[in-house]
């Protein structure tokens, strides 16, 4: 990123023909220098050139009596330990501080003590262990800083309204934080080198920020909102390319959106939204490439939208949902993925997608204290040696499982602890070793009505086993391959058992106890 810097040199020009208007100049060669320059009225301008060791330099226009409107400071300092400090009052001014060397310290303030807007501070450091801050109150008021060095750091704190705050770090080890409170507040930051670390805060309504990091070792935080202030209508951006990075993003109340990018290995990328207020409608979107990769997003209450996208291998991705019409996406390409999804509540849908071997993804929508109805469950894995399950309570669930590869397992368990009916599972499964289990029950006493099990299995070795505690259910089962058993226990009445199985050495076990059952198998094979 490129920040543009402003001349001193027209606006001197500009500032001299104005009456009332005042101009300083200050030239220091040597070490120990002190300048110190206050001034008064509208149109300020003074020019510092300071070059040797310690040197301190201060410029004031304004006072906490007098208001300074359309002021000029510009301070440049040449060699180590210096020290560089400029003060501002009202609105229109601006403020540019060039530091070169080692141990600097660059510090502006604007507009604390009187109602500022329109100001301008800009700082530019080249060396190490330089520390750059700027203080800004009011409206429409812009912070930039450059550091180009090592263990350097650069902070900037804003309060008001649309105001801008953009830094800009090359080297390592370095410290960049923004804190912005107000609305409509935009926060840039960007970091090139190794083990740097970045943090943002903003608090108020329609806040923006985004912070890239590259290298390895690195940490990007984000927080927008807290407890005691709401944040609403925010954007997180956090993009990372690197290795062994980290990035956290935190949210508070509604409409908020973070997005966060990771490209390299043991990368982690964690979001939480709505975790102390009353939220919805927020988004959420993790993108990781490389390996060894986790992912993590909490969200709470409704109509909250995630998508984890993880390619590489031994990735992890886990996602928690609290309330109603939440929507999760997650997707995984390569070896040893795992996908973790919690949904508590109801109208909730969940897709879960995996392409690679020794992959595990697990959904559970509903829990014992939370109900769950008319929540999908779709999950999907191509590869060998994949595990797939899936969980839900109440009624009107769907579950469907598909895998495609060897030595896969799929279970789907709904009911577990309340009455439940007209929930459905559907599990298919292509390849050899497969085994595929369904229940639909409830407690002792609690049934299910008009449940639906359907099973396909194509290839061999493969089981599937179903279960039904209740009235009206139907259960489907069908095999094509060698070595299949087929396993179906139903208690109630008016259930339905359908066995179709193709190939040979096949063996179907049918229990049904009730009344009013029905039970069809097929068998096509001989042994």
């Amino acid at each position: 990123m490129k920040i543009a810097i402003f001349s001193l040199t027209a606006l001197l020009s500009a500032t001299v023909a104005v009456a009332q208007s005042n101009n300083s100049t200050v030239n220091q060669t040597g070490q120990d220098n002190i300048s110190s320059v206050s001034q008064l009225g509208d149109t300020n301008a003074s020019l510092v050139n300071q070059e040797g060791l310690a040197n301190r330099s201060e410029v004031i226009q304004g006072s906490d009596a007098a208001a300074s409107s359309g002021g000029v400071a510009e301070q440049t300092q040449i060699g180590g330990k210096n020290t560089a400090f400029i003060h501002h009052e009202e609105i229109n001014n601006q403020a540019l501080q060039n530091q070169n060397g080692d141990g600097n310290s660059a510090s502006i303030e604007q507009s604390l003590q009187f109602l500022g807007s329109d100001n301008q501070a800009q700082q530019i450091q080249i060396g190490n262990n330089n520390e750059a801050t700027i203080t800004q109150e009011g409206e429409r008021n812009l912070a930039q800083q450059s550091q180009s060095g090592d263990g350097n750091n650069g902070s900037a704190n804003q309060q008001g309204f649309d105001n801008v705050s953009e830094l800009v770090q090359v080297g390592t080890s370095n410290m960049a934080s923004i804190e912005q409170i107000g609305t409509n507040n935009i926060g840039s930051q960007s970091q090139e080198g190794d083990s740097n670390i970045v943090t943002a805060e903003q608090f108020g309504l329609n806040n923006s920020v985004r912070q890239d990091q590259q290298g390895g070792g690195n940490s990007a935080t984000s927080i927008q909102g807290s407890s005691l202030f709401d944040s609403r209508g925010g954007s997180i951006q956090q993009i990372q390319t690197g290795d062994e990075n980290t990035a956290f993003a935190n949210h508070e109340e509604d409409n908020n959106i973070i997005l966060q990018g990771q490209n390299g290995d043991a990368n982690i990328a964690r979001a939480s939204q709505n975790l102390g207020s009353l939220g919805g409608d927020n988004f959420a979107t993790q993108l990781q490439e490389g390996n060894g990769n986790t992912a993590e997003v909490s969200q709470n209450r409704d109509e909250n939208n995630s998508e984890q996208i993880q390619i590489g291998n031994e990735n992890l991705a886990t996602a928690l949902q609290n309330g109603l019409s939440n929507v999760l996406s997650q997707t995984q390409s390569g070896d040893g993925n795992i996908a973790d999804a919690n949904q508590f509540g109801s109208s909730n849908l969940v897709n879960q997608n995996q392409t690679g071997n020794g992959n595990t993804a697990n959904s559970q929508q509903g829990s014992g204290l939370f109900d769950s109805r008319n929540g999908i469950v779709d999950q999907l894995q191509v590869g060998n040696e994949n595990e797939a399950s899936a969980r839900h309570e109440e009624d009107n669930n769907s579950i469907i499982q598909s895998q495609l590869g060897d030595g896969n397992t799929a279970s789907a368990t709904q009911n577990i602890a309340f009455f439940g009916g007209q929930n459905s599972v559907r599990q298919f499964q292509s390849g050899n070793g497969n085994t595929a289990e369904a229940v639909q029950e409830g407690q002792t006493g609690v049934r299910g009505e008009n449940n639906l099990i359907t099973q396909l299995q194509f290839g061999d070795e493969n089981t599937a086993v179903s279960l039904q505690n209740g009235m009206g259910n139907v259960s489907n089962i069908t095999q094509n391959g060698v070595l299949n058993i087929a396993n179906d226990t139903q208690s109630g009445m008016n259930n339905v058992t359908l066995v179709n199985q193709a190939g040979n050495m096949n063996m179907s076990n049918i229990i049904q106890s009730g009344t009013n059952n029905a039970a069809s198998v097929i068998q096509n094979g001989g042994n």
